[in-house]
């Protein structure tokens, strides 16, 4: 699955947010623009599972106000 990047700009906020499925393993790297951001990898039952939950926070995060980059 290819990598999503969403960014969320406000008032306060300028913040981005990048999510990637490989195998079972969720890939996501996020935080505040200009900075080195962190890392955060959970794991799914199986690939499909992963793909699943990765189109879950995506939707998620759109709901918040993220735009796709």
């Amino acid at each position: 699955m290819s990598k999503t990047k969403l960014l969320y700009k406000d008032a306060k906020s300028n913040k981005f947010w990048e999510v990637e499925a490989k195998g079972s393993s969720i890939n996501i790297f996020f935080g505040r623009v200009g900075t080195k951001g962190q890392t955060s990898v959970k794991k799914a039952k199986s690939p499909d599972a992963a793909k699943a939950e990765v189109e879950k926070l995506i939707k998620s995060k759109l709901k918040k106000g993220y735009k796709k980059k």
